[in-house]
C-alpha cells in the first residue's frame, strides 16, 4: 500500500471517534438571559434590577447543581442584581401623575407593556441603579406541598419557592411562590431545569413573598416584571471537528514520512 493511501486510511479511521467528541460550536453555549425588574408592595415603583442566565462568567451552562429532584439550584444564574428605584408605567391610558407613559395597547393587566409584553418605565422616572455593589446570586427552587403562603389566596395547595440568595450567605434578598397549576407550569421542568425557567418566563408568574421570625410565610405585592430577554453565541474554545480532524491527519502522515525516512 502506497504511503498516500495508507494514511487517507487512517484518517477514515478516526473520523468517527473524532466527531463522538467534538460538537459543532454554535451548538455547544448559547447565552439566554432574561432581565427583571422588581417592584416594591405598592407594584409602581421598581427596586431593584436583575439578569437571568442560563451561562455564568466563564460560559460554561449553569445546570441543577442539588441532588434532591424537589430542590432546584442554579449557581450564578443570577447576574448584575442592583437595588435602585424608578417608576413602572400603570395601565388605564396617560394617567395624571404620568403623563408621559404611553398609552398601552391592551387592558388587560396592571402595567403597561410594549410589543414584545416587556414592562415601560415612566420616562419621567427611569431607573436609576443605587451607588452601591453590583453583585452575582443564585436562584434557588423548591416543590412546597401544601403551601399555606396561598391560605388566604385561594386555599392551599402545592406550589413551588423561589428565593434568590448570594452565595456565602443564608438569608435570601427575595422570595416567591408560583401558583403552577393556574398557569400550567409543569412543576418538575420548573424546579430542576433552568432553560425551562426562562423560556416560559416562571418567575414573571410568581408572587412575592415574605417570611417572618415565627416561620408564617405571606404573599406580598409586588411583582417581577420581565423587562427584555435576549440570546447570543458565545465562541467556542473548542476546535472544530475540521480543524481537530485537519491536525490529526497532518499528525498521522508525519509519523508515516519518518518510519519511512528510516526503513531508507
Amino acid at each position: 500500500m502506497s504511503i498516500i493511501k495508507l494514511a487517507f486510511a487512517i484518517t477514515l479511521s478516526v473520523v468517527p471517534v473524532i466527531l463522538s467528541f467534538v460538537e459543532p460550536a454554535a451548538a455547544q453555549r448559547r447565552l439566554r438571559t432574561n432581565t427583571y425588574s422588581q417592584t416594591g408592595s405598592d407594584q409602581q415603583n421598581a427596586l431593584a434590577q436583575f439578569n437571568l442566565a442560563n451561562t455564568d462568567r466563564d460560559g460554561s451552562e449553569i445546570t441543577d447543581s442539588a441532588s434532591d429532584l424537589r430542590i432546584g439550584l442554579f449557581q450564578g444564574a443570577i447576574q448584575d442584581y442592583i437595588s435602585g428605584n424608578g417608576e413602572v408605567c400603570i395601565n388605564g391610558g396617560n394617567l395624571d401623575f404620568q403623563p408621559n407613559c404611553p398609552a398601552s395597547s391592551n387592558n388587560i393587566g396592571r402595567y403597561v407593556l410594549d410589543a414584545s409584553g416587556f414592562v415601560i418605565f415612566n420616562p419621567d422616572r427611569p431607573f436609576v441603579p443605587n451607588t452601591g455593589i453590583i453583585f452575582d446570586a443564585d436562584l434557588r427552587a423548591e416543590f412546597i406541598e401544601n403551601d399555606p403562603a396561598f391560605e388566604f389566596f385561594g386555599g392551599i395547595r402545592n406550589s413551588i419557592a423561589y428565593s434568590i440568595v448570594r452565595p456565602g450567605q443564608i438569608e435570601s434578598i427575595l422570595n416567591y411562590r408560583l401558583d403552577f397549576a393556574r398557569f400550567g407550569i409543569d412543576p418538575n421542568q420548573a424546579v430542576n431545569n433552568l432553560s425551562y425557567i426562562l423560556e416560559q418566563n416562571v418567575l414573571g408568574k410568581a408572587s412575592s413573598a415574605v417570611t417572618f421570625t415565627d416561620g408564617s410565610i405571606q404573599l406580598v405585592g409586588g411583582d417581577v416584571l420581565i423587562q427584555n430577554r435576549f440570546e447570543r453565541d458565545i465562541p467556542n474554545a473548542v476546535p472544530e471537528p475540521s480543524t481537530a480532524l485537519g491536525a490529526l491527519a497532518a499528525v498521522s502522515i508525519g509519523v508515516l514520512f519518518k518510519r519511512k525516512n528510516k526503513q531508507v
